[in-house]
């Protein structure tokens, strides 16, 4: 059978920046806790604890040593918590989450409406949100779009999570440039979200199967195997190499494997290891 690995798999910049400075802090400070999880991946968590970096479910629960801000981002009122409990902050906030919360927090200074397109439970948009003074309006599709109560009047901004469905936000910005006259956006889809949706559409469409490796928790993962599957029902996710089905191939000449930005490359090695024996 034939594997083609997608070019663009594994860690993306942002990740790979947030496990180096949590790996290389771990090194200096015994003490040293993260705020949930880095990143959406239980592999990279188990590695992380490994090199003895403790979970904490809230900022509270720390009394002193480090503080790890995941890759996803937080809100300035968790900084401004963690400066008074005198905690050291290594903040791993992926630098287009950065520019995504400065954004919302520039609009809604000058009391623009805050549009944010994106999942409303994940810790990102959250952040995002909370930038924006919690004023934000949030919306995941295009149909949520439309169910918005819009003033003409009103200055509006519309800003994506970094790791949305690029068609879809083009849908909606079309949308709202023919019903507002004072709209404003920013394509705040990262460039590496961008290429593996566009990169794993041509992969599915032609090889006979798709496997997207990532998180369970992964919103990218997930949409990357969701973008898959709607070209080719014959594409599946999978967290790790256990997870693995003979059935998934059965039949079938060539696979195509994607892969998460949080999906660290040792995973995909073992996967693509493990397809090379049951195919």
């Amino acid at each position: 059978m034939k594997i083609t690995i997608a070019k663009n798999a594994g860690f993306c910049f942002g990740v790979r920046r947030a496990y180096d400075l949590a790996c290389v802090n771990s090194k200096d400070c015994s003490d040293i806790f993260i705020l949930g999880k880095l990143v959406h991946n239980d592999d990279v968590c188990r590695d992380l604890k490994k090199r003895g970096i403790k979970e904490a479910k809230s900022i509270g629960d720390i009394r002193e040593g480090a503080v790890i801000f995941t890759a996803h981002g937080s809100s300035p009122d968790l900084y401004e918590r963690a400066a008074r409990r005198g905690l050291r902050i290594i903040d791993t906030t992926c630098p287009k989450v950065v520019k995504a919360q400065r954004l919302a927090k520039n609009c809604a200074d000058k009391s623009c409406q805050v549009i944010i397109f994106g999942d409303k439970n994940h810790k990102e948009v959250k952040s995002i949100k909370a930038w924006a003074g919690n004023k934000a309006k949030i919306i995941n599709s295009l149909s949520e779009a439309r169910k918005l109560k819009l003033d003409p009047q009103k200055e509006y901004y519309l800003i994506s999570q970094t790791t949305q469905n690029v068609a879809e936000l083009k849908k909606i910005i079309r949308f709202f440039q023919g019903r507002l006259k004072n709209f404003s956006y920013c394509n705040t889809v990262c460039d590496s979200t961008r290429d593996r949706q566009s990169e794993i559409r041509k992969l599915a469409k032609s090889n006979d199967a798709a496997i997207v490796i990532g998180g369970r928790d992964s919103a990218n993962s997930r949409r990357l195997w969701e973008i898959a599957k709607k070209t080719n029902p014959a594409s599946f996710f999978a967290e790790n190499e256990k997870q693995l089905k003979k059935s998934w191939l059965r039949g079938k000449k060539s696979v195509a494997v994607g892969a998460g930005a949080s999906t660290p490359e040792w995973v995909i090695r073992k996967v693509v290891s493990k397809l090379k024996t049951i195919a």
